[in-house]
């Protein structure tokens, strides 16, 4: 049985593109096959990865201006398919913000990337969404077509802020959307261990969430390795199996794992 997963949150650089590469590659180190499906314009899961987005000839955008006005199927998704290593990857682009006005007048738009997730699903055990950083259409589509929410929050306050806004949106698309989706749980980015900034933020979002959501023990600590993963081209999991990041990764994913 397989399970779409959205790394979601509503603020940019709070370590989702990070987390769901390095997410995605520990869950093909514990065997599983993985897809890894980028849905913001800046093209950042193909950037860190090593990718050349400008050259892509196929990318989400060309699936989701498929699924407005026709049916996917198999074929075209596994056309825009790159392998890069142990893991699958659905790249994007540029392109992809340009195709957001006609997502706005088809029909049936909230679930268009559902009809590219469907189709291809039953292929990989894990697909991870990695959502833009932005309240809009695609982030709906996003947790439409998922299975289960997982949410990164940096060790800040601005960042541990907006988390009610985006509990709202995932009650909302609950309700009115997608009644299975879950989430799966909150975990701490950027984490350092030793300052009390830190240290509060981790005790506010046990006290506020921890009786209705997983707020997960483990949190990835603050590292420059972690900030420099995209000039290599490759995953912690990859280059640094015995780094604390890698070990907090690989422990995330264990628990989700074991959860399955």
């Amino acid at each position: 049985m397989s399970e779409v997963i959205s790394l979601i949150n509503l603020k940019g650089g709070v370590g989702k593109t990070v987390s769901s590469i390095n997410i995605a590659y520990a869950l093909a180190d514990c065997g599983k096959k993985v897809l890894i499906i980028d849905t913001d314009s800046s093209g950042n899961i193909g950037k860190s990865l090593g990718v050349d987005i400008n050259a892509l000839e196929k990318t989400i955008t060309d699936l989701i201006s498929i699924a407005i006005s026709d049916d996917v199927t198999k074929e075209e998704v596994q056309s825009c398919i790159i392998s890069i290593g142990a893991v699958d990857v659905i790249p994007s682009n540029s392109l992809f913000a340009g195709i957001k006005c006609r997502m706005m007048e088809a029909y049936g738009r909230e679930s268009l990337l559902k009809c590219v997730t469907e189709v291809i699903r039953d292929e990989y055990d894990y697909l991870i969404i990695d959502c833009p950083p932005t309240l809009d259409l695609v982030s709906t589509n996003a947790l439409v077509a998922s299975d289960s929410a997982l949410i990164p929050v940096e060790a800040h306050f601005l960042s541990f802020d907006n988390l009610n806004e985006m509990f709202e949106t995932i009650t909302m698309v609950q309700k009115r959307l997608n009644r299975n989706l879950k989430v799966r749980g909150i975990f701490l980015t950027m984490y350092q261990q030793r300052t009390k900034l830190s240290q509060g933020i981790k005790k506010n979002l046990e006290e506020m969430y921890a009786n209705k959501y997983k707020v997960f023990d483990t949190f990835i600590p603050y590292s420059i390795k972690a900030a420099e993963q995209p000039l290599f081209g490759k995953s912690l999991i990859e280059m640094y199996p015995s780094h604390p990041v890698t070990k907090a990764y690989k422990n995330i994913t264990k628990e989700l794992v074991s959860n399955e």
